[in-house]
């Protein structure tokens, strides 16, 4: 019997430190290899609806981490839902995960890996038989870097969609974050007595970005003091808003928002994936925003 339970722990032992080996042999540059191959994928489907049209390049000049390219990860698999959705398919569940302090770069390989096999579903659904040709290995490539390919990635499927996000994307987004911070406060026995703002009609997508990005500073404030890291947000500023770029934010202010859960332990808060909304407008997602600026402050006010 202990000979039997001696071979059970030595199998067990070995199966973990296969994995802490795997764990560290995934950089960015290999994170980045297999997201050039999503790339090439979603070129197929693009060859195969005739569009040669080349998205805008828009380059986030940061340091990022890898927190932030698997939250935009999460981006694709909502917009590869929404052309599911065009061809009448069922859509799928988005993956979410476990808040955790050190979120590596094996989670975004692994989340690249699940995203390549929804590309492949699609292109069987669509009877598309042509594979991309094999990627060649990258080298010296950083988070920032396989962040700005997926944003070219999703440019991409904006164009293979007809369109981009609406507003009501947004607020179901807007609405994780309200749920997050209701944890937050449920777990620090904060009583919160904000309300939401009244809703200005004539607010635009700028300035659902303006707050987001007000938002994001706030919860900024609130890491510091925890003594999280947190990264220089003044890089995701632009011009020529879109919701889109609101929701990209949005993403950013979730990923954040992790970090803090896993830090007063809320480490099982596995944020649920969109309730989809209708007929949502940027005074909505404005509105909606500004409640939340409201709750940040609250919650920065209340840590020390």
């Amino acid at each position: 019997m202990f000979l039997k339970f001696g071979t059970i722990m030595l199998a067990f032992m070995t199966l973990l430190g296969a994995s802490s080996q795997f764990e560290k042999s995934i950089t960015p540059s290999k994170v980045y290899q297999k997201v050039m191959k999503l790339h090439e994928e979603v070129h197929l489907i693009k060859h195969y609806f005739g569009i040669e049209k080349e998205p805008e390049l828009v380059e986030i000049k940061t340091k990022l981490l890898p927190r932030h390219v698997w939250q935009r990860t999460y981006e694709l698999f909502v917009k590869i839902n929404i052309l599911r959705e065009k061809y009448n398919l069922s859509i799928i569940e988005p993956v979410n995960m476990e808040p955790t302090l050190n979120l590596t770069s094996v989670f975004t390989y692994e989340q690249v890996l699940r995203l390549l096999q929804e590309v492949k579903i699609l292109k069987l659904r669509l009877g598309i038989s042509k594979e991309s040709d094999a990627i060649t290995p990258y080298h010296n490539k950083t988070s920032t870097d396989v962040y700005n390919l997926l944003n070219i990635i999703s440019r991409d499927f904006d164009l293979i969609n007809g369109k981009e996000f609406t507003p009501s994307y947004v607020f179901s987004e807007a609405l994780r974050i309200y749920e997050d911070f209701q944890v937050i406060f449920n777990k620090l026995k904060l009583e919160d007595q904000t309300t939401p703002p009244l809703k200005d009609k004539n607010a635009r997508v700028e300035d659902s970005y303006r707050m987001a990005l007000e938002l994001l500073g706030t919860i900024k404030e609130v890491e510091v003091k925890m003594g999280l890291e947190s990264i220089d947000f003044d890089a995701f500023k632009r011009n020529n808003i879109t919701s889109s770029d609101v929701f990209e934010i949005t993403q950013a202010i979730l990923a954040q928002l992790q970090m803090i859960k896993a830090h007063i332990g809320l480490i099982h808060a596995i944020t649920r994936g969109a309730q989809k909304q209708r007929d949502k407008s940027s005074a909505d997602v404005a509105q909606m925003l500004g409640w939340l600026l409201k709750k940040s402050n609250k919650l920065s006010q209340n840590i020390r």
